[in-house]
């Protein structure tokens, strides 16, 4: 019997271009902030300037944990992002 993760309002996950996971990626390890928008899980959309510091998959979900302005910790869905831009240092 297969057991069911998600959430009932979760949406299933949709696998995101392997180049934008790339990018995510040297941007960790580059050290580059980034401009991102995302919806969060009450379908809101965020905006933030973000520092990424890493990369996870929970549940066969990708998400990117970011830090904000304020320093607090989010972890995004991969596939709710909306549009990400790397800033100049």
């Amino acid at each position: 019997m297969q057991r069911n993760l998600m959430s009932k309002n979760k949406t299933p996950y949709h696998p995101i271009p392997c180049a934008d996971y790339s990018r995510y990626e040297c941007a960790i390890v580059k050290h580059q902030k980034l401009r991102l928008a995302w919806q969060d899980e009450q379908h809101l959309l965020q905006l933030h300037t973000v520092k990424p510091v890493d990369l996870l998959t929970r549940a066969s979900e990708e998400f990117i944990i970011v830090l904000d302005e304020e320093n607090q910790r989010h972890r995004v869905r991969l596939d709710y992002i909306r549009h990400c831009s790397i800033l100049a240092s």
